[in-house]
């Protein structure tokens, strides 16, 4: 997997923060975030995965019922409409916030997602709200992001990284296949799964 995937994948992983949690990545919370692991699935049985990590060592992982398991399709800006709640990754322009990814949240997440605006380890802003304004201007679009503190106008250039999240059944996840996988570790090292997301196949 490329490593522009996989830092999208940890950028959406970041963007979902389930209620009780805290801003993964965020200086302050990053050590009381919940656990995240990103591996490639090498064996499944039942609801339990075995993970192959990048240093080459394995973790368990357990799916359970309320385990949220999404695909990231590719989107377009034109799929975007008023109403859609949705993760922005952003940085300072001068006084402007300028996109450089969105995440389109499936409907499954309504509730499971917090929504604020906060500072990602990376020095980049990430925007999770509804959008409550969205135009066409001359240099791609502007956005604007409502959430329970406030909102935010963001510039959305043409050619930016869009991707819509899909709530898939767990059947859906194969051998061979990249995830990030975020939840809770047992005492015996198992990870809980509270998401599970993975890229969708090209479509062409």
């Amino acid at each position: 997997m490329s490593r522009t995937t996989t830092k999208g994948l940890s950028v959406l992983l970041f963007s979902i923060l389930l209620l009780g949690g805290t801003a993964m990545g965020g200086f302050a919370q990053a050590a009381a975030a919940p656990p995240s692991v990103n591996g490639t699935i090498v064996s499944i049985s039942g609801t339990n995965l075995t993970l192959e990590l990048a240093d080459m060592t394995q973790k368990a992982v357990v799916l359970q019922d309320t385990t949220l398991v999404l695909e990231r399709d590719v989107a377009s800006l034109d799929q975007i409409k008023a109403g859609d709640a949705m993760g922005v990754t952003s940085h300072r322009s001068g006084a402007d916030m300028v996109a450089s990814s969105i995440n389109i949240f499936a409907r499954e997440m309504t509730g499971a997602v917090r929504m604020a605006e906060f500072v990602m380890a990376s020095g980049d802003t990430m925007t999770n709200g509804t959008v409550s304004g969205y135009m066409q201007g001359m240099n791609g679009h502007t956005l604007t992001m409502t959430y329970p503190t406030g909102k935010s106008t963001i510039t959305v250039p043409d050619g930016i990284s869009i991707h819509r999240l899909v709530s898939v059944k767990p059947a859906a996840l194969a051998v061979g296949m990249h995830i990030i996988v975020r939840g809770t570790a047992d005492p015996d090292g198992k990870l809980k799964a509270a998401s599970v997301s993975f890229d969708g196949p090209a479509k062409g």
